[in-house]
């Protein structure tokens, strides 16, 4: 673990760990799969750190943050007049990272012309500056990586199968910071430790109640959360012990802006997550009982709710559902979920507010649960 620079102790880290050393000797391309925030990056240079590449160059390519105008010349440079404002040759970061590890992150952003130069790169290892006439050769190895489901955007048809192939000669899977809580309470140590040697002011430490707190929640934004979160304690709460009301404000604001986070009950985990999901699906089942009670005139539904049917009523369509023991909790959403998108006809939008989720986590429902068409079935479009 040390070797790699990892910082805690459950199996899924030691797993990583143990991949990342195999792959490290050889020069084959990675691909590092996992949410925004777990760390991609470090098990990256991790990589590079046991390769026998480690005394060259590291370059890290964030490609989201690239416009897409000035991607192609970021990443392979470009010759004098290229186009207006190329005074003079440029190096592009694949050249800088020559015989060395590039980084490419956020790999599922690259546009399908970008995706055949990368991929020539790959093959043949040689590539072109934009605007150049001549190949040049390259020694570079490629380190993938991304938040996103590649498997889908191939069957989709918007990243090509033979560069996906490419990339995932290795895979490894970052598991998100909630399904690894053995490595929280090492984390928040060493973050603690780290943080007090780059500043004057410093945090004697973290109370048990908080740091149990700290376990209990559910860390949408991973690791990059957890630093943040330690990094404001610092400048906020300087020269103390982190304390349980502390922990407790923070993860309440944070619950402000998404709904599903679990609620701290003192229970484990899974139980936590469990009870939540079964509260939001009967939550859920209310709102669908509303809705039928409005259709059926016994209620009024808000305006930016309506949605005008086209030829066909929609009361008998919208029924209570019952949860039983026979009934599971992904049934009665998926369920929901149906009906809702059934009513908005396929409006994705109002059925997300209706639901009361975001519509990204409407779009991973939909995938989830096979009714991506479904949104297809009717004229009205999500605005």
């Amino acid at each position: 673990m040390e070797s790699c620079g990892l910082v805690g102790k459950s199996t899924e880290l030691v797993r990583i760990a143990e991949s990342a050393l195999q792959v490290a000797p050889t020069s084959i391309t990675v691909l590092i799969t996992g949410e925004s925030g777990t760390g991609k990056e470090l098990i990256a240079r991790a990589i590079h750190k046991n390769s026998e590449r480690k005394d060259k160059p590291f370059v890290a390519a964030n490609v989201g943050a690239l416009a897409e105008g000035v991607l192609e010349s970021e990443l392979f440079g470009h010759e004098k007049g290229a186009f207006t404002g190329a005074v003079s040759r440029r190096q592009g970061l694949f050249e800088t990272a020559h015989t060395g590890t590039i980084f490419l992150d956020e790999i599922a952003e690259f546009k399908p012309a970008t995706q055949v130069k990368l991929l020539r790169v790959l093959e043949e290892k040689s590539f072109m500056r934009v605007g150049g006439t001549s190949d040049i050769k390259l020694d570079v190895r490629v380190i993938a990586a991304t938040n996103q489901n590649l498997e889908q955007k191939v069957r989709e048809g918007t990243f090509r199968s033979d560069l996906y192939f490419r990339l995932a000669v290795v895979k490894i899977d970052v598991p998100p910071l909630r399904e690894r809580v053995k490595d929280i309470p090492i984390l928040v140590r060493n973050f603690i430790e780290k943080l007090n040697q780059e500043s004057p002011r410093k945090i004697l430490g973290i109370t048990d109640e908080a740091l149990e707190l700290l376990i209990r929640y559910h860390w949408p934004g991973n690791v990059r959360e957890m630093r943040n979160f330690l990094e404001s304690m610092q400048v906020l709460a300087p020269d103390r012990k982190i304390g349980a009301s502390e922990v407790r404000e923070y993860i309440e604001k944070q619950m402000q802006y998404n709904r599903q986070l679990p609620v701290i009950t003192g229970k484990s985990v899974e139980t936590a997550e469990h009870e939540l999901i079964y509260q939001a699906i009967l939550s859920l089942r209310s709102e669908i009982i509303n809705l039928r009670k409005a259709m059926l005139g016994q209620g009024e539904l808000k305006p930016e709710y309506r949605v005008e049917p086209e030829g066909s009523t929609w009361s008998g369509q919208i029924k209570e559902v019952e949860a039983s023991n026979n009934f599971s909790i992904d049934e009665m959403e998926k369920d929901l979920i149906e009906r809702t998108l059934r009513y908005t006809r396929g409006n994705r939008k109002k059925a997300a507010k209706l639901l009361g989720i975001g519509e990204r986590t409407l779009y991973r429902k939909l995938d989830k649960y096979n009714l991506t068409e479904l949104t297809f079935w009717f004229k009205v479009p999500s605005p």
